[in-house]
């Protein structure tokens, strides 16, 4: 039997190649045992739940990015966290270590190292985060979804494999039988999202520009988030060429039913975009840890597979003349289309779970 603690936090984005890597591991292993090592009051606990798996918090405080009372404490909650981590992996006898990112993988990588427990790591974004390059000489294999990262990683060469991004399951429906299920018609369709919590600076630019659109002859599936649902359905709800949630369960109907993206530049969201082929308009967001939107949007941008618009040069007029452009643009719009096929890595699940398998085995 095998005994699995996989730590994943902060963000879906970490969470979810997390739980993805949690299933492909229970096909690939007759007998495994999976919990999830996740912060006391982390949006883990919630998820990792909801998916059917035991999440174990632990006192880990994050260590911000600016000057805050708060970090001086930080040293003491890393230290207790670590103690309480190892305490864990005794009472669970642990044998592996995943590390998905978050500030919580950091101070679980560093109990797994005390412990001598072998160590993988999978970093979703172009630029590491904090606790992939603290704990990336430690471990045995570092899973890239994006190659630049290795820029960053320079110590580790010898340990990283350049896998892609392990995604959530996701279905491929044919885009007549999406767009039925939406209730939308068969023309040209722009699927607007700023991520999980909606985006308010995409939002207002989209607002300014949606009447324009439906009068192009274009329809527009939009992914608002919570905060500015009411706000936006109370504008433009009732409009046959429109679909507006707060957020999608079923994402894959409205990717399958959709011709160009418009999306922030969280790793996982553009892994599931390539996943699906379909071109899009990034505007990464500005104040991401490392920057590491604006780097995720640039490696889709360098291979002509997306416009990037920083969000200081996001404007109404600029989001249309883009969205416009690429959808009357035949060709360009089928160059971009096989650039961000090119870019997608439908088996990354299975080969990092392959690879930990055979690696874990050789090392025992």
């Amino acid at each position: 039997m095998h005994r699995i603690a996989i730590a994943a936090g902060g963000t879906g984005g970490h969470i979810f190649p997390g739980i993805a890597i949690a299933r492909e591991l229970k096909k690939q292993l007759d007998e495994c045992e999976i919990i999830f090592i996740g912060s006391k009051d982390g949006i883990e606990n919630k998820i990792v739940k909801e998916n059917g798996y035991d999440c174990i918090p632990t006192n880990v405080q994050k260590l911000y990015r600016f000057f805050t009372l708060k970090n001086i404490l930080f040293p003491c909650y890393m230290l207790k966290s670590i103690a309480e981590t190892q305490n864990i992996y005794k009472k669970f006898n642990i044998s592996i270590f995943i590390g998905c990112g978050g500030f919580v993988s950091g101070t679980a990588g560093y109990a797994a190292k005390l412990q001598r427990i072998p160590i993988f790591l999978q970093e979703q974004n172009s630029y590491p985060g904090l606790s992939t390059r603290f704990i990336a000489p430690y471990a045995r294999r570092i899973y890239l979804g994006n190659q630049k990262a290795t820029e960053y990683l320079k110590c580790c060469k010898k340990q990283i494999c350049y896998t892609g991004n392990p995604i959530r399951k996701l279905e491929k429906t044919s885009r007549e039988k999406a767009l039925e299920i939406l209730g939308l018609r068969n023309k040209k369709t722009v699927f607007i999202y700023g991520g999980s919590l909606g985006s308010t600076p995409i939002n207002n630019a989209v607002l300014s520009i949606l009447e324009k659109l439906l009068h192009n002859d274009f329809q527009v599936i939009f992914q608002t988030g919570k905060r500015d649902f009411s706000r936006i359905f109370e504008l433009f709800g009732e409009n046959r060429n429109l679909i507006i949630k707060p957020f999608f369960d079923d994402i894959d109907i409205a990717y399958s039913a959709s011709d160009l993206v418009v999306c922030r530049a969280g790793a996982i969201s553009l892994s599931e975009v390539a996943y699906f082929g379909i071109p899009a308009i990034i505007i990464p967001f500005p104040w991401a840890a490392g920057n590491h939107q604006v780097k995720n949007a640039e490696s889709f941008g360098a291979r002509n597979a997306a416009v990037v618009i920083e969000e200081k040069n996001l404007s109404p007029e600029i989001l249309l003349n883009k969205i416009v452009n690429i959808l009357n643009d035949l060709e360009k719009y089928k160059n971009m289309a096989q650039a961000m096929k090119s870019l997608a890595k439908p088996q990354a699940t299975q080969d990092i779970v392959s690879d930990i398998i055979h690696t874990f085995s050789v090392g025992s």
